[in-house]
């Protein structure tokens, strides 16, 4: 868990039943907030981790997940919606990077969704936590300390595949990438839970951090697999 003295905390005040604030007011810790391209897979990932670790507490929110490709436009007003409620607020923005990387009219979209949101990433409140190719590769992370390029989040869940399969169906030949994006399978917390058992949520944080201190030491980032998701972890509590 990361030290307090990191960052500064955040907090909210406690309001009576009325929505008022009370002439006395406990504070309690703000939770971050997540907003993700991916409204299945991401959503009950974290739904399950906040409900069943008692390391890691989110705000969960469906209405804060949409559609995958369009979290340039999407993201800004997620955030805007968040910060006015929230000033203080923290905000995580989980994204896989597979549909931007090499795509010239997406890479421009994304550099205008950060000018946008630049004011907030400079100010603490916002973290962008993309995953080349997808969030298949954090969970890859898990199990196996692949570094090369990986392409597409259907090859991640290949790779994946024989690590996680079980967590599923006892049949081996189950296609794992349509499970993850299978509602009712993901809804049930069994696979989160076992996912993150024997410390293999603390080794996928190392190995993340690990792996893109060393491309960025070497510039060489771009020509790997990366998740920065390990930042909702490691920050915690911000």
């Amino acid at each position: 868990m990361a030290s307090e003295t990191k960052q500064k905390r955040h907090f909210k005040a406690n309001k009576g039943f009325s929505g008022q604030d009370q002439g006395t007011r406990e504070m309690h810790p703000l939770l971050p907030f997540l907003i993700s391209g991916g409204k299945v897979t991401e959503r009950y990932y974290f739904k399950h981790l906040s409900k069943f670790d008692d390391k890691y507490k989110f705000q969960i929110k469906p209405e804060y997940f949409g559609k995958e490709s369009e979290y340039t436009t999407e993201f800004p007003k997620r955030i805007d919606k968040i910060l006015k409620g929230n000033p203080e607020a923290k905000i995580y923005c989980i994204f896989d990077w597979d549909t931007v990387h090499a795509n010239k009219t997406r890479l421009k979209n994304h550099k205008i969704f950060e000018r946008h949101i630049k004011e907030a990433i400079n100010n603490g409140n916002v973290v962008l936590c993309p995953s080349m190719p997808s969030i298949e590769y954090w969970f890859l992370l898990h199990f196996s300390n692949i570094t090369r390029l990986i392409p597409t989040c259907e090859a991640a869940a290949e790779l994946l595949q024989p690590h996680m399969s079980s967590y599923f169906s006892k049949k081996e030949d189950i296609n794992l990438f349509k499970t993850l994006k299978n509602e009712q399978a993901v809804e049930i917390p069994a696979w989160v839970i076992a996912l993150c058992a024997d410390g293999k949520l603390e080794l996928a944080i190392k190995r993340a951090e690990d792996n893109i201190n060393a491309a960025e030491a070497a510039n060489d980032l771009e020509n790997q697999s990366f998740s920065f998701v390990y930042k909702v972890f490691k920050e915690y509590p911000y």
